[in-house]
């Protein structure tokens, strides 16, 4: 039994795992997105046609937020597979049998397009009646509150995408919540998904509907839902502040202002449409950009990761008053030395006498793995250094072709996706830590925040990072970390070969990494910043 697996996104490994058990002894074999992606509709068929699949497989890290489930379904049938199953890594599936699909394929064309429209005529006609409505309340609320009791915050995440559900995006929430709930607020967060490692307590789901035949047309719809469901929660329990994710295609922290009255403080961690023309290509750029407009002119204060993305909202027009530089922190105690990376590297497999080389984070264009790949590749062949890299992403097949090519395969352990509960013993099995991003390819200024700089700066040990962006304006050269220029394979490599060779300056940087952390950094830092703001609206 053939089956040719396409993983969208996910961990491939579970995939596999999961395949292999729904059907023993099946031949599995893979198809990447990038065969597929670059080319036409009937390409893109011939293509998987070409693989002979019986069974056509496609992995998903959360199936119910999968967009164009039937265009799969159709596809994997069209190219000649008996059996279509999407699967995620949550256990849940579909799985349809080519008559099946068939049969069903005019209705949910159907469906779909009919959703997809009304979604659309819906947004369009809401956006002007919020935009009018923005515009006319101007900075006229202001607080109720009676200055008793602790403030009550809801917190709205309301889009999550691929690797939310973990990682950096949830790292952020789990932070900031905590830190806020220590600092005294009561903190109740609206979510149309789960958020790993928020407690349940605390946590309303509003459940997405998969529907719309396109990223953007499901996103209209499930702002709709997630509209409704926040404002019933929020009508049911009231609040003193709504503190929102900003997120595409999302107005749901507007509209439920504009229904209490009560201010919108905006997390802001870049701009949906930069991402919309130069990453996440989702469609609907015009309809984005006026959902993102609407949200900056309707928030009371603004928080940003860096000072790149407050010079970005100036220059778009936004006033200075209402934005707040508030960087991304970290758990000091959860990222601290000796929180079990000798138990850590003994399951690694590493020996006593190696030096290990840790990254953690998205195989994406600007996290630098590629020039990571090379700095590998050119490592002299007497190195005791071996690399952990954690995590995946788009990138992760040409990560692993160029460092076959050089036969350095053994030199290199690939963790793929893990439990955000795992990094800190596996960021202090290593020596080293590497952030080796590189410019944002369409030229705009670096703006990102990483949440790993943090955590390695916490977890004490050497760090080898890009000079760029909020990264060279956190770390010093030489006194908290080794500094090289972005993309620069040969002084990337020589700065992990001097690092391996001495502990001291591991150790030294480490320590000072740390100590910044605690002074500087934490998620207590980034709350505090929040109350703070909302005290200085409020008076």
């Amino acid at each position: 039994m053939k089956i040719v697996l396409l993983v969208l996104s996910g961990d491939p490994v579970s995939a596999r795992a999961w395949l292999h058990e729904k059907y023993p002894g099946g031949l599995i074999e893979e198809i990447s997105r990038g065969e597929l992606e670059s080319s036409t509709p009937l390409g893109r068929i011939r293509a998987l046609h070409s693989h002979s699949p019986e069974i056509f497989a496609v992995a998903t890290e959360r199936l119910a937020w999968q967009s164009g489930q039937g265009d799969l379904l159709l596809f994997g049938t069209l190219a000649g597979a008996r059996r279509v199953v999407l699967l995620d890594k949550c256990g849940h599936s579909r799985d349809e049998t080519r008559p099946g699909v068939v049969a069903r394929a005019p209705f949910r064309f159907a469906r779909e397009s009919l959703i997809s429209a009304l979604a659309v005529v819906h947004s369009r006609s809401g956006l002007k009646k919020l935009e009018r409505a923005v515009e006319q309340r101007g900075n006229s609320n202001s607080p109720d509150r009676n200055g008793t009791g602790p403030l009550r915050i809801a917190y709205l995440r309301s889009t999550p995408g691929v690797g939310t559900q973990a990682g950096g995006a949830a790292t952020h929430i789990n932070g900031f919540v905590n830190a806020a709930t220590d600092l005294g607020a009561e903190i109740r967060v609206i979510s149309n998904d789960d958020i790993a490692g928020i407690d349940r307590t605390i946590l309303k789901l509003v459940d997405p509907e998969p529907l719309g035949s396109s990223r953007a047309a499901f996103d209209l719809h499930n702002n709709l839902v997630f509209t409704r469901g926040a404002i019933r929660e929020l009508e049911h329990s009231p609040v003193d502040l709504i503190y929102q994710r900003y997120a595409r295609f999302s107005w749901a922290g507007v509209s439920a202002s504009l229904r209490t009255g009560l201010p919108l403080f905006l997390e802001y961690n870049g701009s949906e449409v930069w991402m919309g023309k130069h990453w996440d290509m989702g469609g609907r750029l015009p309809l984005l950009t006026r959902f993102e407009r609407l949200n900056l002119a309707a928030a009371s204060r603004i928080f940003v990761v860096a000072e790149v993305e407050r010079r970005n909202l100036l220059r778009a027009g936004v006033s200075d008053e209402k934005i707040v530089v508030n960087p991304n922190g970290v758990d000091t105690e959860k990222f601290r030395p000796g929180i079990g990376g000798v138990s850590a590297r003994g399951e690694l497999g590493v020996a006593d006498d190696e030096i290990l080389a840790g990254f953690v984070g998205t195989f994406g264009p600007w996290h630098g793995v590629l020039t990571l790949a090379e700095a590998i590749t050119q490592m002299p062949a007497d190195s005791k250094v071996r690399f952990l890299l954690i995590g995946a992403g788009r990138l992760r097949e040409e990560v692993q072709r160029i460092i076959s090519a050089a036969g350095k395969d053994l030199q290199v352990i690939f963790a793929g996706h893990v439990e955000h509960r795992r990094v800190p013993a596996l960021l202090d099995a290593c020596d080293i830590l590497l952030s080796p991003h590189v410019p944002l390819e369409d030229g705009s200024e670096f703006f990102g925040s990483p949440t790993k700089l943090f955590e390695y700066m916490a977890i004490g040990k050497g760090i080898i990072a890009s000079r760029l962006g909020q990264i060279g304006e956190v770390l010093v050269d030489e006194k908290t970390a080794l500094l090289t220029e972005p993309g620069n394979v040969r002084q990337l490599a020589d700065a992990i070969v001097r690092m391996s060779q001495s502990r001291d300056l591991r150790e030294r940087l480490g320590a000072a990494a740390r100590e910044a952390a605690i002074a500087k950094h934490t998620w207590k830092h980034n709350a505090q910043r929040v109350l703070d703001a909302y005290r200085d609206w409020s008076r």
